[in-house]
């Protein structure tokens, strides 16, 4: 697909379309069943090797990945699931009020994941606000097809059922288009930074503002545990912003004339 706005923007990194199919190509990347991986790297390496790449509710075996990628929430399954994850969202051990059998669930993990059983994501003050999150703050979907991908922007087509379009992007170039963002928008607030794990800024939330009137853009790569995954793929400058299948080609229809073909642009941009 060809994009005005890229053409344009002249982003060093692919951006990367989020597709909703029944299909994946043979030589897609893909998690072997039953086997942990994060969904952020499926992403970086659509982005960084132009590579298709995707997960379905069965090659994901994370439960965090498959809630991001629209493909069901399993955080509030029974009480005491949602009372494990509220204490890993906020403070970890401390903030669980059946210790033993959650110490139990932290020595039967994998040893990468303990530290994170024990002192939590700390995205949360409280378990309380924790569960608030987990049953009213986070997008639920439960998207109608089999797989969800990672596509090269410049490989998807536009017959395909695009959901979002992720911009990995340095601060010059989230500034173009925040920018342009806004000048398509009413108000003044285009950009939505949400509270959660950076699996959700560039789709859960991003599939969720494609539902409103006025979807705005989503922006991401700002949790810890995502900059660290994250560094290995990228500089340590880079964020993404989640463009909305909606927002986007609105976008699309102004990248032609917008700040792109100011003086002030193409000075910072050295052209």
């Amino acid at each position: 697909m060809d994009s005005v706005i890229v053409r344009n923007l002249r982003p060093e990194f692919e951006p990367v379309a989020v597709v909703w199919s029944n299909d994946i190509p043979e030589d897609a990347v893909q998690f072997k069943k039953g086997k942990f991986g994060c969904v952020l790297n499926l992403f970086a390496k659509a982005a960084k090797s132009g590579r298709i790449a995707g997960g379905s509710r069965e090659s994901i075996a994370c439960p965090g990945g498959r809630a991001a990628l629209g493909l069901g929430v399993e955080f509030d399954e029974s009480d005491e699931v949602l009372d494990r994850y509220a204490a890993m969202f906020s403070k970890g051990i401390k903030a669980v009020s059946d210790q033993e059998s959650y110490r139990a669930v932290m020595e039967s993990a994998p040893e990468l994941w303990r530290d994170l059983y024990e002192y939590g994501e700390r995205r949360h003050c409280s378990p309380e606000l924790a569960r608030a999150w987990i049953l009213h703050g986070l997008p639920r979907h439960d998207v109608p097809h089999e797989y969800v991908l990672f596509k090269p922007l410049s490989l998807t087509e536009p017959e395909e059922d695009l959901r979002a379009v992720i911009f990995p992007v340095s601060p010059c170039e989230l500034g173009g288009l925040i920018t342009l963002a806004g000048s398509v928008m009413e108000g003044t607030d285009p950009v939505q930074v949400p509270q959660g794990a950076d699996c959700n800024s560039i789709t859960a939330f991003a599939y969720a503002q494609a539902e409103l009137p006025q979807p705005r853009a989503v922006l991401g790569m700002l949790g810890v545990d995502g900059r660290e995954v994250m560094r290995k793929r990228f500089r340590d400058d880079t964020l993404t912003l989640t463009l909305p299948a909606p927002l986007y080609h609105r976008m699309e229809q102004e990248a032609g004339d917008c700040v792109f073909q100011t003086p002030s642009w193409k000075t910072l941009r050295g052209s």
